[in-house]
């Protein structure tokens, strides 16, 4: 196993470790959880390079087109390896057959639509690429008691493609811009997580879709651009060290920041998002909206 792999994995088991400890997060889905990470991060590593079913003029921008805020390339036109997602999608899927309660029915309810081929997995993925949210919302009926069951086996599965393409078009972008648009560059989808970085405090944005981190400017709203102080504000909880909400009154949207800089820790952005569910529930109660779903898809 590649060096730099097997340094990520201990240090994401060091980090479900301490979550473990916190005893705030079911313990069903920190197993969830952990088998899907590092099923992903296997499957990130054998995945052949995309550069070859990028750059088509009809498929992706021009950088001048990108600074004016159109997406490098948008979700819809992202390439992906088919039989890599569909291999994954069976892992995870087996994975939750076992486990007992409403995750494994729902699990159970996805297998046998697959083998009637009431499912197809490929239009699944056509319809999480366009953002059909609709889709899955409606296939969730089936699934009352997991309803986004479908959405994280698909989103989950595809994620390792949607991040290897999301990091080869990342490298025809400006290295040090400061993207000011209200979504990723590379895709177009929203943030769902920021980090504060360097002695400075810059802050970068994690796409919600690609996984691709860009800076973005530190005073303002991530989603709106609004950069009024009077409508901006943020607030941390002791029982959280190392994050906090930012707030926007003009759209009312929010989104959570890490900010490890005095702390001996590093972001993982899919388990900050995990560990710091505590902070969306106060968001929620004081009015505010988060406008995209967990990295996990729900």
């Amino acid at each position: 196993m590649d060096k730099d792999v097997q340094q990520e994995l201990a240090y994401f088991e060091k980090r479900m470790d301490m979550l473990k400890k916190k005893q705030n997060i079911p313990e069903a889905m920190l197993s969830l959880i952990g088998f899907t990470y590092k099923r992903q991060l296997n499957s990130l590593v054998s995945l052949a390079e995309v550069g070859d079913s990028l750059g088509k003029e009809d498929d992706s921008s021009s950088l001048d087109d990108v600074l004016r805020g159109k997406p490098m390339l948008p979700r819809e036109n992202f390439p992906y390896d088919f039989d890599a997602s569909r291999k994954l999608f069976f892992e995870l899927l087996a994975f939750l057959q076992e486990q007992k309660g409403h995750p494994g029915e729902a699990a159970e309810i996805v297998a046998r639509d697959l083998d009637k081929g009431q499912l197809d997995l490929s239009q699944c993925y056509t319809k999480y690429l366009a953002g059909d949210d609709h889709y899955f919302r409606l296939y969730g009926e089936k699934t009352p008691n997991a309803p986004r069951t479908l959405n994280f086996l698909i989103q989950a599965s595809i994620t390792p493609s949607l991040v290897k393409t999301g990091y080869t078009v990342s490298l025809l972008l400006p290295p040090d811009q400061v993207w000011n648009l209200g979504h990723c560059p590379v895709c177009g989808s929203l943030p769902f997580i920021s980090e504060l970085k360097d002695k400075q405090g810059f802050r970068y944005a994690t796409c919600s879709f690609c996984q691709t981190t860009y800076r973005v400017p530190r005073m303002s709203c991530v989603f709106c651009q609004e950069d009024k102080k009077k409508n901006l504000e943020y607030f941390q909880v002791s029982e959280e060290p190392g994050f906090r909400v930012d707030v926007c009154k003009s759209c009312k949207m929010y989104i959570k920041t890490v900010d490890y800089r005095e702390m001996d820790k590093r972001a993982i952005p899919a388990l900050d998002d995990l560990e710091s569910l505590a902070l969306d529930i106060l968001a929620r109660e004081q009015g505010f909206t988060r406008p995209t779903l967990s990295a996990w898809g729900f």
